[in-house]
């Protein structure tokens, strides 16, 4: 009980409660009518703090004074309250996003972002699946797979067309249109960058690229730059063109067009041929 109490008390400070105005209403919630008296023993409010405290609950809606011999006080019940609050909160956050904008001056040059470490990264390109409203194009690896899926999965539901090329996977749900990289080609491809290039397109107006390796931090870029964008969503493009071409002709006889050629291999795997 006093952990759940610990956490009420968290949570209604995240909303503008002070301290003590949580210690109070939650005291009222349990026994009431009180006094301002009472209501001190009650929640632990020091007594010199306690009717400055009230006074902020009544201003908050959150309490009612009675006009009884002695004055008591109620609390207003937590669905009426809490609801008169969101209401007031959703109407400010409406009219600064709309009165916001008016003031906004758009910067000459994109600015480029650089972010670090898996988290944040992750947090991006589902952000960016979660505010996409018309087309996502992604270039995924398995590792990162089930947690982008949740995000891709909701895009796809609310009516976003995604595109999705995955890499070292060989059947995942919720991608949209959804081409694969298999074992043999995806370990080319992370051999050639050393490391697991990962990239997200968001109705081509930003792009996040990030790579993932087992060697060093993930980082990643983000930009609204429309020619980063454009690059991007080319690469993603060809890509996936190439592997359906392969699949169309055969890995072995696409391998044979290059392996023989030292300037196409070192193209393909970064590697040089071996002329010995």
């Amino acid at each position: 009980m006093e952990g759940m109490m610990d956490r009420l008390i968290d949570y209604l400070m995240k909303i503008g409660f002070s301290k003590y105005e949580s210690q109070a209403y939650l005291a009222l919630l349990r026994q009431s009518p009180s006094t301002g008296y009472e209501l001190s023993k009650q929640s632990g409010v020091p007594r010199s703090m306690i009717y400055q405290t009230i006074n902020k609950l009544i201003s908050h809606g959150a309490i009612n004074e009675l006009r009884s011999d002695p004055v008591t006080y109620t609390p207003v019940p937590p669905k009426e309250f809490l609801g008169r609050l969101r209401d007031e909160k959703d109407r400010t956050f409406s009219y600064l996003e709309e009165n916001l904008q008016t003031l906004e001056h758009p910067p000459d040059a994109h600015v480029i972002r650089h972010i670090k470490e898996r988290g944040p990264v992750i947090d991006k390109i589902n952000a960016l699946l979660s505010k996409a409203r018309h087309e996502v194009w992604l270039s995924l690896w398995e590792s990162e797979v089930d947690e982008i899926q949740p995000f891709a999965k909701k895009a796809v539901d609310s009516g976003v067309q995604l595109y999705s090329l995955l890499f070292n996977c060989e059947s995942a749900s919720h991608f949209g249109t959804t081409f694969y990289h298999h074992p043999s080609t995806a370990a080319i491809e992370e051999q050639r960058m050393g490391q697991r290039l990962t990239v997200a397109v968001c109705d081509n107006e930003e792009v996040m690229i990030a790579g993932f390796s087992k060697e060093m931090m993930p980082v990643a870029l983000h930009t609204e730059d429309p020619m980063l964008v454009l690059l991007a969503k080319e690469y993603i493009r060809h890509d996936i063109m190439m592997k359906v071409m392969a699949e169309k002709w055969g890995i072995e006889h696409i391998e044979r067009i290059w392996k023989g050629n030292p300037d196409l291999l070192y193209i393909v795997t970064n590697q040089m041929l071996n002329r010995e």
